[in-house]
């Protein structure tokens, strides 16, 4: 039988957002285009609100229910045909009609929205508003699988913004980066740009004039699914949890948030929280006519369904979804349906449909130069043929997926580079620059924060160990992988043996995931370091060791870990090079692995 993989941490695309939890958290990006406001109130109420105060509702109200909220900008636009806006509060419209276009599905129209009020920015000569209209079309970029792109774009806006001194569009640009470092599996440059961006808010949010602020619970999703992603599943569902105490959390923002609570639970192995939750998405009624929402939670639905077992519902869910996004032309979520409807026929043992149809998305997803979900297929397809014993096929679609990991990083780069020769567009008021160390000195200590934005992508290592800790939660979200960096920098420098262990934990019981952890831990050296590095892997860091070292830890830890599972213990080896990183040794450990079954396969020894 094909066991399900846990759910990718490669690829939560959340754009501004791409996949904190697949779609899950697609629907939690949206909280970024939201402004904290008041509880909702009644048209009454609204009608005798000011302009400015009815803008920063409707940004409030629309990640939550943007169907009502695209009729109120609509009411305030035809208003400004018969009683002109300030050229301020027409560009905050502007701005607030970008980002529902957004939460409404409609990407394309969010790019146009977006340069039209760019180009209006400085036809009016406003333009500390620009990075705003800048977030907003990285955003709709993300969303679109324009990854390069929107990166592009969102490093210019975080530009623009210590320009111009403004801190929520910094503090927009700075949460916008950590997810996509996040996604990236770049865990130390996501955690600290979040950290930032947490000490920036109350600066925020002083800020006069408002023109977007990201709200705090969702700097809690954003740290939760960090916390997720770096292996700490138990901590991330504490913090997602605090999301349902927010007035915000109505609408599609709590359907957004069961979901993830529900995946999270499934990777704790707590199926019975997961139907919970999965119930509690159902009870609460999304916007009528949002056609777009609903498709989302059905894709939503048929994930948690069939890793809850419930095959015939799944499958009902996603083929509801994949018919709203063919109709839509929505090329990038009919790809994702897909890959959900395979999941599911694998589990229903229709094995050749299940293959025709990772085929396509596979030839997609290369064509379309979506690399990260081209890694996750190839792991589906990995995962499916080692359970198989077909282990030459799945030592292959490692190598495809190493590839297509190699792919990535290069557009990645090829983004940073370009960031670096050109910009969008010169700024033509030099008077209105600031140095970027200004603002950022109202958040945080000057020099430390000026080497948090600036060399991130260089000299990381050196900033973190001098920045200080702030609090309790930001040194549990960066203390072990700020450690793991350290010991893989440290033997480089030293020139010393490291050797990494991996081992599939499928096949171990989430009850017992701990207790093997901790026996694990009892046997080895104080130095050395176990790590979840993804839902199913552990991994295990041997300072000091070298092959012949490791393979004497191999033999101590096999009878120790060999009675928790139902099939030989396999573990996959790497040594360490200068040029590695966490995430090459692990890919190089797991080639090792599969190479070994390989050759156990066909009887060699």
């Amino acid at each position: 039988m094909f066991l399900l993989p846990a759910l990718s941490r490669t690829h939560c695309l959340m754009p501004p957002l791409k996949k904190l939890f697949c779609i899950a958290i697609l629907l939690m990006s949206k909280v970024t285009l939201a402004i904290a406001a008041p509880a909702e109130f009644s048209m009454q109420d609204f009608e005798t609100k000011t302009i400015n105060q009815k803008l920063d509702y409707i940004s409030w109200f629309s990640p939550q229910y943007p169907n009502s909220a695209k009729a109120l900008i609509e009411t305030l636009e035809s208003s400004h045909q018969h009683h002109p806006l300030s050229d301020t509060l027409y560009l905050k419209l502007q701005l607030v009609s970008c980002f529902n276009a957004i939460d409404m599905g409609q990407n394309e129209n969010a790019v146009d929205i977006a340069k039209k009020g760019a180009d209006s920015t400085k036809i009016m000569r406003i333009d500390q508003a620009k990075p705003y209209f800048l977030a907003c079309e990285a955003s709709a970029y993300d969303f679109l699988g324009k990854y390069t792109l929107s990166n592009l774009i969102n490093e210019e806006a975080i530009k623009l913004a210590k320009q111009y001194d403004q801190p929520q569009a910094l503090l927009l640009g700075l949460v916008t980066r950590s997810l996509r470092e996040n996604i990236n599996s770049n865990y130390l440059q996501a955690s600290e740009n979040i950290k930032i961006a947490k000490e920036l808010y109350p600066v925020a949010k002083q800020q006069l004039p408002s023109w977007y602020m990201v709200p705090a619970p969702y700097l809690k999703m954003v740290m939760s699914n960090l916390l997720y992603s770096s292996g700490d599943a138990a901590t991330a569902l504490d913090y997602a949890k605090e999301i349902l105490k927010d007035p915000q959390t109505n609408g599609a923002i709590a359907i957004g948030t069961a979901f993830y609570l529900a995946r999270i639970s499934i990777s704790l192995g707590d199926l019975a929280a997961a139907e919970k939750y999965l119930s509690q998405s159902k009870h609460i009624i999304p916007e009528a006519g949002n056609k777009h929402n609903q498709a989302i939670f059905n894709a939503q639905t048929a994930y948690i369904e069939l890793h809850l077992g419930n095959l015939s519902a799944a499958e009902e869910a996603i083929n509801k979804s994949l018919l709203h996004f063919v109709d839509t032309a929505d090329d990038l979520k009919v790809m994702r349906a897909k890959r959900t409807l395979s999941l599911i026929y694998f589990a229903q043992h229709k094995t050749a449909e299940a293959l025709s149809l990772m085929t396509d998305i596979v030839k997609q997803a290369d064509d379309s130069e979506q690399y990260f979900d081209l890694i996750e297929f190839h792991q589906i397809l990995s995962d499916y043929y080692e359970q198989q014993n077909q282990f030459e096929q799945a030592l292959k679609q490692q190598q495809l997926k190493f590839n297509a990991s190699q792919k990535a990083n290069e557009q990645l780069s090829n983004s940073r580079i370009a960031q670096i020769k050109a910009s969008r567009e010169p700024i033509e008021n030099p008077s209105s620059q600031r140095n970027a160390e200004l603002l950022m000195f109202q958040a945080q200590n000057v020099a430390l924060l000026s080497l948090g934005i600036f060399i991130l992508l260089a000299s990381f290592v050196a900033f973190i160990y001098r920045k200080p800790q702030s609090n309790k939660v930001s040194e549990h979200l960066n203390d072990p992988l700020q450690l793991v960096d350290t010991i893989l920098t440290q033997a480089k420098q030293s020139h010393y043996p490291l050797t990494l262990l991996l081992l599939d934990t499928d096949e171990i019981r989430q009850v017992d995931i701990s207790i093997v952890q901790e026996e694990v831990q009892q046997t080895l050296r104080e130095q050395d370091k176990i790590l979840r590095v993804e839902d199913n892997k552990m991994a295990i860091l041997l300072p000091f060791a070298s092959e012949e070292g490791a393979l004497k830890v191999i033999r101590q830890l096999t009878p120790i870990i060999q009675p928790y599972l139902s099939v030989k213990l396999h573990f996959g080896s790497a040594s360490l090079q200068q040029l590695d990183n966490l995430q090459t040794l692990v890919k190089r450990a797991e080639l090792n692995k599969l190479a070994k079954l390989q050759k156990q396969h066909q009887g060699i020894k």
